[in-house]
């Protein structure tokens, strides 16, 4: 919520509790304890709708998954700088990324580009492929590196679906709790009335 929102919020909650001090002067069913158990519902439907909103606010999974594809990038660029030494130009083809996280999808997906079997390759471009990997495999990086690195990417454009979502519901409570604001001080004015009616010679309560 933001601030206006939480200053009705506030409000509302203080209109609550005033009422709910008085009730004693109010009969059962009157329009002043129908107002203050309205307010009351309206306050727990806000306060559902703000514990959904803090519970799609976390991103930590998206920084965590980037890491570690920044971490694959740099072990094969590490690897192709090594070998550019007994054959220039090699590395060119695995350039670095820069810390940015555009920069290391990008890197990733040219990477994959460059090792990655194209679907149906068969014959001199299968062999080609396999020896291109096994000069990273033969330097220490794991027998599935590649593989590794397709399935770290995979994981974030599954992750930035996933945050959309969460992103999705956080609009859907924003705008609930926006709508249950408007509802709440609807009946907070009921009550405001039926309080200066109702204590009109009592200036202490009045003022409360």
């Amino acid at each position: 919520m933001n601030d206006r929102d939480q200053r009705r919020y506030d409000a509302l909650k203080r209109g609550r509790i005033f009422g709910t001090e008085q009730s004693g002067d109010f009969a059962a069913g009157s329009a002043a304890t129908t107002r203050v158990a309205n307010i009351e519902a309206v306050l727990a439907r806000i306060d559902k709708n703000k514990a959904a909103q803090a519970a799609g606010s976390g991103n930590a999974s998206k920084v965590t998954l980037i890491d570690a594809l920044r971490i694959d990038c740099r072990n094969i660029r590490r690897t192709a700088a090594a070998l550019d030494e007994d054959e220039p130009g090699f590395a060119d083809d695995f350039p670095a990324a820069e810390h940015n996280e555009a920069s290391v999808l990008t890197t990733a997906d040219a990477y994959l580009a460059k090792l990655e079997l194209e679907p149906g390759a068969d014959g001199p471009g299968k062999e080609a492929n396999a020896a291109l990997v096994a000069r990273f495999v033969a330097h220490e990086l794991p027998a599935d590196f590649v593989q590794d690195l397709r399935a770290d990417r995979e994981a974030i454009d599954a992750a930035d679906q996933h945050q959309e979502g969460k992103r999705q519901g956080s609009v859907g409570d924003t705008t609930a709790i926006g709508v249950e604001l408007t509802e709440g001080y609807k009946e907070l004015r009921y009550l405001n009335a039926i309080m200066h009616n109702k204590y009109s010679r009592s200036p202490e309560k009045l003022r409360a």
